[in-house]
């Protein structure tokens, strides 16, 4: 059975190059592994069973490309 530490996923990480980890099963975590993998929003994979939660993708633009809030101001604007 392996422990991951922060550091050992920072080296892994690359920067943000990589942010899928696979692990094989009965691999644990330390607690500062566990943040890293939650604020860098990391696929980890152990035993090849998804440990983190599934992020959702959130896009910040409308459909037409203008920001969403923008594009709502808009609205408000043209609708007075």
């Amino acid at each position: 059975m392996a422990f991951i530490t922060e550091a050992e996923l920072r080296e892994q990480w690359q920067e943000g190059k990589v942010t899928r980890f696979e692990f094989p099963a009965g691999t644990r975590f330390s607690p500062a592994a566990h943040d890293f993998i939650n604020q860098w929003k990391l696929e980890v994979y152990v035993g090849g069973e998804l440990i983190s939660q599934p992020w959702s993708r959130v896009s910040h633009y409308s459909e037409d490309g203008i920001p969403y809030l923008a594009s709502k101001w808009k609205n408000v604007q043209e609708r007075s």
